[in-house]
């Protein structure tokens, strides 16, 4: 289907004074999938689904950032991360507070919490709240069951102890136990949901964003923090942190974003 370069435009325009997102040229794409997805949920040609965005039909915007944030994800991304956050959280004295902010379909927060009993520390109180806008994203991760292609980086022998079924892998109780889901706008006007936290993880979110917002979003992320926490970003966004008041520190491979003080102090000990 050919949509008009100037209605993807003004969809652009709308999605970034709406939600903060960036979607002009190369993620142009998300956007005509999210339109054409969202248009067939409803049961609409897509022009007229993208009218009634247009017309700040709150509904049909709601349905339309839904379809376009929710991007592919995996289990075990960035592994470097993960192991890192084992072996600081092994050390931690008390239980961890931890957000995983933008958690798209669950495979980061469920892979957060599979680090952490793997560093031993079952029965420890620890909590992961993971928030994202999308609710049918949300459905999704408190579903807890997945695919081969979201469990082909995490190694075998974690699948076997962590994952139950064959087809739909289900995540153990164990892990699920950890998490618990919620939904949250990042660039919207509600509070933060709780907090302080020890860590907090917002990995290949903020690249959606316009720049002043992803700014914006990265001192909130930073302002969460318990003194001493950490703020987790992908590799590509670790230029925030400094504007955000974060320090970078090298902890086991993985470069951190540290706020001051002294708490749990992720890269201190």
């Amino acid at each position: 289907m050919g949509l008009p370069p100037l209605l993807l435009d003004d969809l652009s325009r709308l999605l970034a004074d709406e939600a903060g997102l960036s979607l002009r040229g190369g993620l142009a794409l998300p956007l005509v999938d999210g339109l054409e997805a969202a248009a067939r949920r409803a049961g609409e040609p897509a022009r007229a689904f993208a009218r009634r965005v247009l017309g700040r039909d709150r509904a049909a915007l709601e349905a339309l950032v839904d379809h376009v944030v929710v991007s592919e994800t995996a289990f075990w991304r960035h592994p470097e991360q993960l192991a890192a956050l084992g072996r600081l959280a092994a050390a931690a004295p008390g239980p961890l507070a931890i957000w995983s902010a933008g958690c798209a379909t669950g495979e980061e927060p469920y892979s957060v919490a599979i680090a952490l009993l793997e560093a031993g520390r079952a029965g420890r109180g620890d909590r992961i709240l993971a928030t994202d806008v999308s609710e049918r994203a949300l459905a999704a991760a408190r579903a807890g069951a997945y695919g081969p292609r979201a469990l082909r980086k995490l190694p075998l022998d974690l699948q076997e102890r962590w994952f139950e079924g064959d087809a739909a892998r289900r995540v153990k109780d164990a892990a699920r136990a950890l998490v618990a889901f919620a939904r949250h706008n990042l660039v919207g006007r509600e509070p933060d949901p709780g907090g302080p936290f020890d860590l907090v993880l917002c990995r290949n979110v903020l690249i959606w964003f316009e720049p002043r917002t992803a700014a914006a979003v990265a001192r909130r992320l930073a302002a969460a923090l318990a003194p001493g926490g950490a703020l987790v970003v992908s590799p590509v966004e670790l230029a925030l942190g400094g504007p955000a008041g974060l320090v970078a520190v090298e902890a086991d491979g993985a470069t951190l974003l540290r706020r001051p003080g002294e708490s749990f102090s992720p890269g201190a000990r």
